[in-house]
């Protein structure tokens, strides 16, 4: 009975795709996608695809090859569409999206490798082509290369910001403070903290970036600014810390005081504290 429905279903595709003009095929065929019709959608794609041309028409052949989990033939229908229309740059992206389902289908091994390898080189390829003007893919990007660590490529990639978005300019900020370039992480968080003055974690940031410089007066400055936005022990450690490298005794106490109001259950901070009021004492 299964059998007998499918190929009633079958006929009936194939008779409603002869009596559709080539228009309509492609309506049609970016309907049945839209709704889940992948097959169908797909059929009717093809079908239009052998005596006309549209970016429409092959971005959604992609997509219901992807759905299928035919992704060779994904891959290979988005650079047909590459080659017919060079300049449209969402078919390169499309292929940047295949290798990293690829990569994801691939548990381990060489082919796991591969396909990662291939979409992070396709991934910079497509920013390349639209000059780096997606802010949101230039984050992604960097981002990805960030969090394994590879802070060079996640700098390379940050750096080409041209719209001055600030989560861009603070990766650039940080990966530069991650590779020992102190000075020019300072000089981005503070070109941040410029327009929005409002973002804490560029204090901390150019802060710790200060206190790599040995500069532990500005490093204080920011670090007290930091947490009149939030609240943190690591942070209180880090200013009293910094008064001590100082000498300045009595500004660690007052630190580590309020710190104790917040935290008191720290032993860091009442041990901190003990070795202040010593120094005091002296």
């Amino acid at each position: 009975m299964k059998k007998v429905l499918f190929s009633l279903i079958f006929i009936f595709t194939v008779i409603l795709s002869y009596s559709l003009d080539k228009p309509e095929l492609m309506d049609e065929g970016i309907y049945q996608v839209q709704i889940g019709n992948y097959w169908r959608g797909k059929e009717y794609l093809e079908d239009y695809l052998t005596g006309e041309e549209d970016i429409e028409a092959y971005l959604y052949l992609i997509e219901a090859d992807k759905k299928l989990g035919n992704l060779n033939h994904a891959d290979s229908v988005a650079l047909k569409a590459i080659k017919k229309y060079p300049e449209d740059t969402r078919a390169l992206y499309e292929r940047v999206l295949i290798r990293k389902m690829m990569a994801d289908s691939e548990e381990t091994g060489w082919k796991k490798d591969k396909y990662n390898k291939d979409y992070y080189e396709m991934f910079e390829k497509y920013l390349a082509k639209t000059e780096y003007t997606d802010s949101n893919k230039i984050f992604e990007l960097g981002s990805l290369y960030f969090n394994n660590n590879l802070y060079e490529k996640s700098n390379e990639i940050f750096i080409k910001e041209k719209n001055y978005d600030e989560r861009n300019l603070f990766g650039a900020a940080t990966t530069y403070r991650f590779l020992g370039d102190y000075r020019k992480a300072a000089l981005l968080y503070g070109q941040i903290l410029q327009v929005n003055p409002e973002f804490y974690e560029a204090y901390l940031g150019r802060g710790i970036s200060y206190q790599q410089m040995g500069d532990y007066g500005r490093a204080a400055k920011d670090f007290e600014i930091c947490l009149e936005y939030k609240k943190d022990i690591n942070l209180y450690l880090g200013l009293a810390n910094m008064y001590i490298n100082m000498e300045n005794y009595s500004s660690a106490k007052e630190v580590l005081q309020r710190a104790q109001k917040d935290y008191p259950a720290s032993q860091e901070i009442k041990s901190l504290l003990i070795e202040v009021y010593s120094k005091i004492e002296r």
